[in-house]
C-alpha cells in the first residue's frame, strides 16, 4: 500500500494530453459508480465522497451517481461491475482482496482480468481493536493470552473470507496463533458486538475504527499500515513491533474490461487531479478515508501480487469451505 499522492499532478497531466484528442466524446452523459455494500458502509462513503470531484473533473454538467448493489460480501456488485457494458459509463469500486477472494475460493462469473482498473484510492489498513476497558493494553497483551488460551478468544470480523479475515489470518500464521474467528455481515455489526461485549475484540479498517478510537470507546492495539496514520499517531503498526503484516482493503475505481482508451484516460485523469484537490482531501480527512492513490498499472500489479498471496493462505488456512 505504498503511498503515491506525490505523482498525481504528472499523471493527471500526461493523461488529459493523451485524451485531448477524445475528450469531446467523453463523458456526454450521466455516470454509474456501482458499489457491493449497503449505503453508510466504509466503501459507500468513498464512492459518495468521491462522486462530486469526479463530477467536477470530467466535467460536461454529467452527474455521478453511486448505486448501491449489496449482497454476497460484495460480489454481487463486483459481478454487476464486471459485466456492465464497457463504454465508461458504468464502473465501480472494488475492494481488495474482496473481490479477489472469490476467484479463489470458487468459480465466480469474473476474474480480475475482467476489470480495467482506473485507480486505487483509499488504503484502510485491518486493525485489532478492543473495548476501552479491555485487559489489553498492548498487542503483546492479546499475544500473551491467545499463546496460553489457544481457540479461547473470540474475534469478530466483517465477514468470512473478506478483507479484515484474511488480513488477521495473516497475522495468526505468522504469530502461530489460534483464535475463535467470528463474521459478522460489515464492520458496524462487529463493532456493535464487540461494543457491547459479545466478543473480545475485533479487526476492522483503521478508517472505521477511527470515529470510535478518537471519542476512547475503542482502543486500537496495532494496524497494518505500512507506517503509522496520522489521524491515528499514537497506534504503532504490527511491522514496528516484530509482525511484518502490512495488509487491509484497498479501494479503488475500475471499470468492465474493454472500456475505450479515451474514457479510461479522462478517468484517471480526473482521479489523478482530485486526490490534489485541497477540499477533497479535506473531504476524506473527514470521513477518516485513509488516502492511497495508486495509478492504473500499479493497481493491477497489487491487485495481481494479492490473488497470488491469498491464494498462499488459502492453501495453508482455508478461510470457507
Amino acid at each position: 500500500m505504498a503511498f503515491a499522492l506525490k505523482t498525481t499532478a504528472a499523471i493527471a497531466a500526461s493523461l488529459l494530453i493523451a485524451g485531448a484528442a477524445h475528450a469531446q466524446d467523453y463523458p456526454n452523459r450521466d455516470i454509474t459508480v456501482i458499489v457491493g455494500y449497503s449505503a453508510g458502509g466504509g466503501t459507500d462513503v468513498m464512492a459518495r465522497t468521491v462522486a462530486p470531484f469526479l463530477e467536477k473533473y470530467l466535467g460536461n454538467d454529467v452527474s455521478v451517481t453511486v448505486e448501491n448493489k449489496p449482497g454476497a460480501g460484495g460480489e454481487l456488485g463486483f459481478t454487476a461491475i464486471a459485466n456492465a457494458k464497457p463504454d465508461g459509463y458504468t464502473i465501480g469500486m472494488l475492494n481488495i482482496p474482496s473481490f479477489i477472494n472469490p476467484i479463489i475460493q470458487r468459480d465466480p462469473d469474473y476474474t480480475i482480468d475482467s476489470f480495467e482498473p482506473v485507480a486505487n484510492i483509499v488504503s484502510d489498513a485491518t486493525t485489532l481493536v478492543v473495548r476501552k476497558d479491555s485487559q489489553f493494553k498492548t498487542l503483546q497483551d492479546f499475544v500473551d493470552y491467545v499463546k496460553a488460551n489457544p481457540g479461547a478468544m473470540p474475534v469478530g470480523n466483517s465477514s468470512l473470507g473478506g478483507a479484515t479475515h484474511t488480513s488477521f489470518l495473516r497475522f495468526l500464521n505468522a504469530a502461530d496463533l489460534q483464535v475463535t474467528h467470528v463474521p459478522f455481515p460489515g464492520a458496524a455489526p462487529s463493532r456493535t458486538a464487540l461494543l457491547g461485549g459479545h466478543v473480545a475484540a475485533s479487526v476492522m479498517g483503521i478508517g472505521e475504527a477511527a470515529p470510535y478510537v478518537k471519542e476512547g470507546d475503542l482502543r486500537a492495539l496495532a494496524t497494518m499500515r505500512k507506517d503509522r496514520w496520522d489521524q491515528l499517531p499514537d497506534v504503532p503498526t504490527f511491522t514496528e513491533l516484530g509482525y511484518k503484516v502490512v495488509a487491509g482493503s484497498d479501494r479503488g475505481l475500475a471499470a468492465p474490461k474493454g472500456i475505450p482508451e479515451d474514457a479510461k484516460a479522462a478517468l484517471v485523469a480526473a482521479v489523478a487531479q482530485m486526490m490534489d484537490d485541497a477540499e477533497f482531501i479535506d473531504a476524506a480527512q473527514k470521513q477518516d478515508l485513509p488516502l492511497n492513490f495508486l495509478e492504473p498499472d500499479d493497481y493491477a500489479a497489487l491487485m495481481q501480487e494479492t490473488q497470488d498471496e491469498m491464494q498462499k493462505i488459502w492453501d495453508k488456512t482455508p478461510w470457507a469451505q
